[in-house]
This record gives C-alpha cells, sequence and structure tokens, in this order.
C-alpha cells in the first residue's frame, strides 16, 4: 500500500476533515498527527550540518607539501608535471 500525506488544520474542538483520500472504502489505515515543522526547526538543522561541515574542514589539513607555486611553474602547459 502506498503511503499519502497531506496537511490539515486542527478546526474547533479538535476536529480535522479528510476528504479525498486515495483508498477504497472499507480499507483499515493508519492515522499518525503530528504538528508540522517549523522554519525555526528546519533553520536549527541547517545550522547542525553548518557546524559539523566547518568543524570537519577545520580538521582537513594537508600532511604534504604541495611544491613550489610559482606561476610559471604552475601553468607549464610545455611539461607534465
Amino acid at each position: 500500500m502506498n503511503a499519502y500525506e497531506t496537511f490539515a488544520t486542527v478546526a474547533r474542538h479538535g476536529e480535522i476533515h479528510l476528504v479525498g483520500v486515495p483508498f477504497q472504502p472499507g480499507t483499515e489505515v493508519e492515522v499518525v498527527v503530528s504538528p508540522k515543522k517549523t522554519d525555526s526547526a528546519s533553520a536549527a538543522d541547517a545550522d547542525h550540518r553548518l557546524v559539523t561541515l566547518l568543524s570537519a574542514l577545520d580538521h582537513a589539513h594537508n600532511t604534504e607539501p604541495i611544491g613550489s607555486l610559482r606561476r610559471d611553474e604552475l601553468y607549464d602547459r610545455d611539461n607534465l608535471h
């Protein structure tokens, strides 16, 4: 059975009405109700990912020298390095 997600607003007296669900009448379904995630929750998740990325970049270090950074050597197209 395929899952079906939709959004609804809780009405007075805690009522939620779903109309047009794609299941045959008599089909037993599981209903899970949770509050919609707000932008602040998404922002907190994005902040956590950013902190993780910056921490990884902070710990990434070259251990081998890369050689001379002279422009004429870097762009020498006649000599394969």
